[in-house]
């Protein structure tokens, strides 16, 4: 089942999205579970980490949806933010709170379920997986899919999440990739690891996590791309 919340202030386009949404589960036989909110200040202050996939409208009264974004991402770094707008200028924003894509109003039943089927094959299977990071003084619990990606400072391993945040313990990548132990973590470089879930871009040089771009060595290249290929064909 596929735990999705529709963020919109327009009862026809609510309607619209789950028209869309019953039209892939009747031919793909994917299950929603539907959670629908005028505004997004009801989302917010109902809002309850367990989501997998949000349709976030821009233009909304109140709270907008980019600012509705910004909150939602201090309290979840990991669920899949899709914006639904009629102007697309707008969605370019969509980088500051990690967006994985937007939909065009009106909706395309077409294009709509091919970014739905996208969304739905980053889906972190081992949502509930967590590893224990000794930061300073004390151990902190870490859910291993809202780690974006994780690179080296010294004799440190850096975690980096969503808004910026980052956590070091004293460990080697090799450590950490071991305790991490999933194929949607891979290496770019020597010196780092990347989410396959949270990249947003590859070009020839580099991979994009939102706004923060990572270098790919050439030693590294093969493989992450046959990796990026794989997880993208939805291979686990």
């Amino acid at each position: 089942m596929v735990k999705i919340a529709i963020v919109e202030d327009d009862a026809k386009e609510r309607s619209r999205i789950r028209e869309c949404l019953d039209g892939i589960q009747e031919s793909d036989g994917i299950v929603f579970d539907i959670a629908e909110y005028e505004s997004g200040q009801s989302f917010i202050d109902n809002y309850s980490p367990g989501f997998d996939i949000v349709f976030m409208d821009i233009e909304m009264p109140g709270i907008d949806g980019m600012e509705t974004s910004r909150k939602l991402r201090e309290i979840d770094s990991s669920v899949i933010l899709i914006f639904v707008t009629n102007m697309a200028q707008f969605a370019i924003s969509g980088y500051e709170v990690e967006a994985l894509d937007f939909i065009l109003k009106p909706i395309n039943r077409y294009s709509f379920a091919i970014k739905v089927k996208r969304a739905i094959a980053r889906i972190p299977k081992k949502n509930k997986e967590y590893i224990l990071v000794k930061n300073g003084g004390e151990t902190r619990t870490v859910l291993i899919s809202s780690i974006h990606y994780v690179d080296i400072d010294g004799h440190y391993v850096v975690y980096h999440f969503g808004g910026g945040e980052s956590l070091q313990e004293y460990a080697t990548l090799k450590e950490a990739k071991s305790r991490l132990n999933g194929k949607e973590f891979v290496f770019v470089n020597r010196s780092c690891l990347v989410n396959l879930y949270h990249v947003t871009g590859v070009d020839r040089q580099s991979a994009y996590v939102g706004d923060v771009r990572l270098d790919i060595s050439r030693p590294q290249k093969k493989a992450f791309m046959a990796a990026m290929m794989a997880f993208s064909e939805g291979v686990r």
